[in-house]
């Protein structure tokens, strides 16, 4: 906020310069709130015709330049809501069972070793890649810098850097300060033999990302969301100083008094002044002033980003935050459509070129999307069935849960049916809690 500091700096020295140098002749008041309600329309406005500038640049086929779109980008996503709802939905996608499948539909373990390590966790190389592969969708394309072979898989991964990508003619440019020429010296074309093993484009040739629709609200957030600069003008007890006016010696020592001021500090002034401290009330809390509209902007960026609000929001309720769950898991179900897409599409036939992998096998990824039911679940189970009046065995609990689970630990009153529920839910209960 450094830059946005010294702006309203100086736009509120301009003003005091326009108090301190009224003339002796002039008995018109000096209104400073007229130089302050325009301040932050016309921030909003230079910053947004800046974005809007720079998607211009990025978007224009004759002479694409991305820099300064990108530049945006990193300080976008230093905005929390935006950064961790992209690492919210990053995680959940690229996490998950994970296979490597033949052509018959069995899991090939020989292949599996080359992305998942033997505890089933992705190998480094291979976490990255499906990391860039989800940035993708956030800037809209990535080029991903296959790495070295070592052991029979890539040693690491990287991306390009944004601004030095040419989407729309999928080439990547060796300097991002020069400009674009197709053909010229300093761009690469991705699809040229001499690198395409090496390399891949990832995403849309003119989608700017999901960063690019969340700009405007990140940028009345930053315009809005300094709190303390509420506080410097109008949070404090506003102090209202009365003096002669004619007497510029006077006048400009309360302006001194008050421009020294800082914590418990006082004036000594003369007997014809007069000083009052006037306290805000109602309308002057911050909250209501910035408060709901950046938490409007959150959550605009939520459902940008997730689709809904319901995972993120406190104050959702269990009805709305179901329907919100499921909607973030379709969502989630789609991203690792897309991995998988480009894992078979793209990834595994380079890897069959630089011969990772043989050239003649028949080879496929494919996420586990099975249910995977928790204890935590078995527990709501059983608490369902005990109210439908269900009962259920020591067996089945070992079936379920892998634990031993001895007849005589249950109790079960002759008169209250279904009692045996409430006694197998508290062994779970005290499982779950040590």
């Amino acid at each position: 906020m450094g830059l946005l500091n010294d702006y309203i700096n100086k736009r509120i020295n301009a003003g005091l310069d326009k108090f301190k140098n009224i003339s002796t002749e002039n008995t018109k008041s000096s209104n400073v709130l007229k130089l302050l309600r325009p301040e932050i329309l016309e921030r909003i406005s230079k910053d947004i015709g800046e974005w809007r500038s720079a998607v211009e640049n990025a978007e224009d086929i004759d002479n694409p330049d991305r820099e300064e779109l990108m530049k945006m980008y990193k300080d976008f996503i230093d905005d929390y809501q935006l950064f961790s709802a992209m690492q919210s939905r990053i995680n959940k996608a690229i996490t998950g069972s994970f296979k490597i499948m033949d052509e018959s539909g069995d899991e090939d373990e020989e292949e599996m070793g080359k992305f998942i390590d033997p505890k089933g966790h992705p190998l480094p190389w291979f976490r990255d890649f499906m990391r860039i592969v989800m940035l993708s969708k956030f800037y809209g394309y990535e080029v991903i810098q296959l790495g070295d072979i070592v052991n029979k898989t890539y040693d690491f991964v990287e991306k390009f850097p944004e601004e030095n990508l040419i989407p729309y003619y999928h080439s990547i440019l060796l300097d991002s300060r020069l400009a674009f020429m197709r053909g010229g010296s300093n761009a690469i074309d991705i699809d040229d033999p001499a690198y395409n093993k090496w390399i891949i484009g990832v995403g849309s040739r003119i989608d700017l990302g999901i960063i690019n629709k969340c700009a405007p609200y990140i940028i009345y957030k930053s315009v809005f969301g300094s709190w303390s600069e509420h506080a410097d003008r109008f949070g404090m007890p506003l102090r209202v100083a009365k003096t002669d006016l004619r007497d510029n010696g006077r006048r400009q020592n309360l302006i001194d008094s008050f421009e020294a001021q800082t914590g418990a500090a006082y004036i000594i002034g003369d007997f014809q002044d007069e000083i009052n401290i006037i306290e805000q009330k109602g309308g002057g809390d911050p909250h209501n002033i910035y408060g709901m509209l950046i938490e409007k902007c959150d959550k605009a960026i939520s459902k940008i980003v997730l689709s809904q609000t319901g995972t993120t929001d406190e104050k959702s309720y269990s009805g709305s935050a179901d329907v919100h769950k499921g909607v973030f898991e379709d969502l989630i179900y789609s991203d690792k459509l897309d991995i998988s897409t480009v894992i078979n599409k793209e990834l595994i036939p380079r890897m069959k070129k630089v011969g990772i992998i043989s050239s003649s096998k028949k080879i496929f990824c494919q996420w586990d999307f099975s249910e995977q039911i928790t204890i935590n679940n078995h527990v709501d189970n059983i608490e369902k069935l005990k109210r439908a009046g269900y009962a259920i065995t020591s067996e089945e609990v070992r079936k379920k849960t892998g634990y031993e689970v001895e007849e005589n630990q249950i109790n079960i009153p002759d008169n209250k049916i279904g009692s045996i529920m409430n006694e197998v839910a508290n062994l779970y209960k005290k499982k779950i809690n040590g």
